[in-house]
This record gives structure tokens, C-alpha cells and sequence, in this order.
């Protein structure tokens, strides 16, 4: 999978416990073999727990919180699936600050399964085409990727990648 534009990027990976472990591991295998930065933001400070299969999986180390992160940090981000992190996100304040933020400065975003419902609770963001439950392809709109479903060969991953050839890396966004 050639995913060259995040090379050297500081790419954020939007959390909270109980996202998905599988699709998060992916997400960083991909980008430590694309040369990205991959950086854990989360609501909780420390550790932040994935959830696997039926249970809690590992425990990962958060880079920064959320209440502290700035879009003008980071050249993309990530929010991977999983209902029960999702569900924290829509309720943070700071989590609604840091997508708008990034929609705002068009800069690049990729919502996976459960996370294109966060779209929904940004209103200047109404007017942009998402995916929807049966879409099995990603959905791009400018800077946006959304996928309904994450996939086991990150096709997603791919279309964010072609996003980053148009992004120009001089945003303002806080």
C-alpha cells in the first residue's frame, strides 16, 4: 500500500476507551510503514483502553489530551470505529473542537464506521456528503474521508492518502 504523502506527517488518532483494537493496530502498522507520526489523542490522560472482540484489549499510552490538542499541530486526522468510544466523543466538547477545527482549515479527515456520526454534531459541516450504512467504498468530499465500515485493506487509509496531495499544509486552525 503506498501511502507516501504521510511520510514524515504527524498524523492524530482521535480516542477514547473502547475504540476498536484491530483497526487501530492497522491504522499504525500502515502509517509507521508509510514514515508517519502517529499520535494518540485521547480524553483520557495516560492510558486510554481499546476494546477487542468481546472485551477490553490492551491499554496504549495517549500523546496528548484532548483538552489541549490544536489542528495546527498535526497534517491529518484519524478517528477509527468502535461504538463505545465513539459514544464518549459525541458527549467531549474538545472532541468537537479539534474535527471542526480540521474541517474548518480543510485539512484531512478520516471518520471510520461508528465515527461518521460525529459529522452530524458539526453544523457548518451540514452541507458535506458522508458515507452511509451501505456504502462499502470510501466517500470523499474535499478534505473528508468517511467509510461506513472499516476495511481490512484500509481503502480508506488510500483515499486519505490522495487527500494529502491537496492539503497544503498551512493552517491556522486552533
Amino acid at each position: 500500500m503506498n501511502l507516501s504523502n504521510f511520510t514524515g506527517k504527524k498524523i492524530a488518532i482521535m480516542v477514547s476507551n473502547g475504540f476498536e483494537e484491530i483497526g487501530f493496530i492497522a491504522i499504525q502498522r500502515a502509517m509507521m510503514n508509510a514514515g508517519a507520526k502517529l499520535k494518540v489523542v485521547s480524553r483520557e490522560t495516560g492510558l486510554t483502553n481499546a476494546w477487542s472482540g468481546n472485551g477490553w484489549g490492551m491499554s496504549y499510552p495517549a500523546d496528548s489530551t484532548l483538552s489541549t490538542a490544536l489542528a495546527i499541530d498535526y497534517s491529518a486526522l484519524i478517528v477509527p470505529a468502535g461504538p463505545r468510544h465513539i459514544e464518549s466523543l459525541k458527549s467531549e466538547a474538545h472532541a468537537k473542537r479539534v474535527l471542526r477545527a480540521f474541517l474548518r482549515e480543510d485539512m484531512p479527515v478520516l471518520l471510520q464506521g461508528e465515527a461518521v456520526e460525529m459529522i452530524k454534531l458539526i453544523e457548518e459541516a451540514s452541507s458535506r456528503t458522508w458515507a452511509v450504512d451501505n456504502d462499502k467504498a470510501p466517500i470523499v468530499d474535499r478534505n473528508l474521508v468517511t467509510i461506513s465500515k472499516a476495511t481490512e485493506t484500509l481503502q480508506e487509509l488510500l483515499a486519505l492518502n490522495g487527500v494529502m496531495t491537496a492539503y497544503k499544509n498551512e493552517s491556522f486552525a486552533a
